[in-house]
């Protein structure tokens, strides 16, 4: 049911009943008031004997037989023939002895002066209940028309529309709920427009950590794969952080064929863009003194390094880590480490690192690289479960093959 029927149904029987009320008081007031005039005037006529015309009645005549001898003004009544309403006065004459001799009576018509008081009085509610009708629909109209401008505004911002203005004319609780709409759209827009945004940049920084994920796997992984040598096996453990870091391993070609050569290169800034100036940068200076060079002398049996990460070195023989020197001798069998400086933040220092090395290598590394990188990949990401990595984990591990 649509609100203006709703207003009409609730308040129309309302007004017409308070307007029936009070017309019906009035006709009763006025009412009142005509008799009592009327009485009034027959009081003055009969005192005066003017103005009206008397009749006389005798003594025993039934509408005075029953009356005390003294004047006497009846109440509105009817004609026989119901067609007039009359007021009668009644006056005795009385004999010298007292007695009545007759009645002088005289009459007095209300019927016009009452209809025409009855008739103004319905004339007037009539006109009330329209004139109130009629502007309480205009009314009703105005603010259903307002809602239902409301109701459109708000299909609109339903659909997506939230740029659109909510421009009603109507009372203050109206004009106020289309304000409160319109701020609504506003800030729907505003939500919208920063979630697009955002889902923007999530993509943006999505496809970057894609794009420096791949880069990372040709720049370290891939030359493990291809690293097609006799002189030493290769594995490589990776954790990696929300922010990579790229790091490049890189086996250059020999002058001497005795020689094989390891460089190490790590990006100086996170993301994409670090990782692709290391790749473009390392190109044009394969021997930057930031980056990490390791030389394996098989015929003298002998590992030398430069740089800034030493490697460790450990002794399968002598089952512990040697000192780091220019020509620190091998044999086949050992292994060495190379790592980022991501691992050497998440453990402070190199000594911690070479503890937790010690601790897997004492007990696996007669088993081979494969059992040691592998147990060596658990220690390490049980590590990472109690602390949140802030840069990536790389740890190369090598053996010295004969």
């Amino acid at each position: 049911m649509k609100i203006r029927t709703r207003l009409l149904l609730s308040l129309l029987p309302i007004l017409v009943g308070s307007v029936t009320l009070f017309s019906l008081l009035l006709a009763y007031t006025w009412r009142k008031e005509i008799t009592r005039a009327s009485k009034t005037q027959l009081q003055s006529a009969l005192t005066n004997h003017s103005e009206l015309t008397f009749y006389t009645l005798p003594p025993h005549s039934p509408a005075v037989a029953s009356l005390p001898p003294r004047p006497h003004i009846t109440s509105v009544y009817k004609t026989p023939d119901g067609q007039k309403k009359l007021i009668t006065a009644y006056t005795p004459v009385l004999n010298t002895d007292g007695t009545v001799a007759s009645w002088s009576a005289v009459d007095l018509k209300i019927d016009s002066k009452f209809d025409k008081s009855l008739f103004l009085i319905l004339l007037s509610a009539l006109l009330i209940i329209l004139i109130m009708t009629s502007a309480l629909y205009l009314i009703a109209g105005k603010i259903s028309d307002s809602v239902q401008k409301l109701n459109n505004s708000a299909l609109a911002i339903a659909a997506g529309q939230y740029n659109e203005s909510i421009q009603v004319s109507g009372p203050k609780e109206i004009a106020d709920l289309a304000n409160t709409l319109n701020t609504m759209g506003e800030c729907l827009n505003e939500n919208i427009n920063r979630l697009r945004e955002n889902s923007l940049l999530r993509e943006r920084m999505y496809g970057e950590y894609e794009c420096a994920m791949l880069l990372q796997h040709l720049m370290l992984q891939k030359n493990i794969d291809d690293c097609r040598s006799d002189a030493i096996s290769i594995k490589s453990i990776t954790l990696f952080s929300d922010e990579p870091r790229g790091l490049l391993l890189d086996f250059p070609k020999p002058d001497k064929p005795h020689l094989f050569h390891i460089h190490l290169a790590e990006a100086a800034e996170k993301g994409l863009e670090g990782t692709y100036q290391l790749l473009t940068q390392y190109k044009f200076s394969k021997q930057s003194q930031t980056h990490t060079s390791v030389i394996l002398d098989r015929t003298a049996s002998t590992l030398q390094s430069k740089g800034p990460n030493a490697p460790l070195i450990w002794s399968l023989s002598e089952r512990k880590f040697l000192d780091a020197s220019e020509n620190t001798p091998v044999n086949s069998g050992d292994f060495f480490f190379l790592f980022n400086q991501g691992l050497l933040k998440f453990y402070k220092n190199q000594q911690t690192i070479a503890e937790l090395l010690a601790k897997v290598l004492k007990v696996f590394a007669i088993d081979g690289l494969e059992t040691t990188a592998a147990m060596l990949q658990k220690e390490l990401t049980f590590a990472t479960k109690r602390k949140e990595l802030e840069e990536d984990i790389h740890l190369l591990s090598f053996q010295v093959l004969g």
